[in-house]
């Protein structure tokens, strides 16, 4: 049976379950209340659920260690998906 190596890359495990948390933390927090964002109007609305959805699935993608080298690295990787968690973070304190 083979066994894949596993590549922790630069961050370690540390920045993994960091991803992870924060971006499970940010699902369930709109999910208890979804009105942080549908109370927007529609033209800010789109993009700020864009954002967030790119945020939190590149949370989640990063915390399971699902990110290839390349352009999933390059759009998804860890210095941009903490930025991107963070800017979401910010959007969705300031609303509620």
């Amino acid at each position: 049976m083979l066994q894949a190596k596993r590549r922790s890359g630069r961050y370690g495990w540390q920045g993994r379950f960091l991803s992870l948390f924060a971006s499970s933390f940010m699902a369930l927090w709109l999910l208890i209340n979804p009105s942080i964002i549908s109370g927007l109007p529609l033209g800010w609305r789109l993009p700020v659920w864009s954002l967030g959805l790119w945020a939190v699935g590149a949370g989640f993608f990063h915390g399971m260690g699902l990110i290839r080298r390349g352009w999933m690295q390059h759009l998804l990787g860890a210095p941009r998906c903490w930025a991107l968690l963070m800017l979401f973070y910010l959007i969705v304190l300031l609303r509620s």
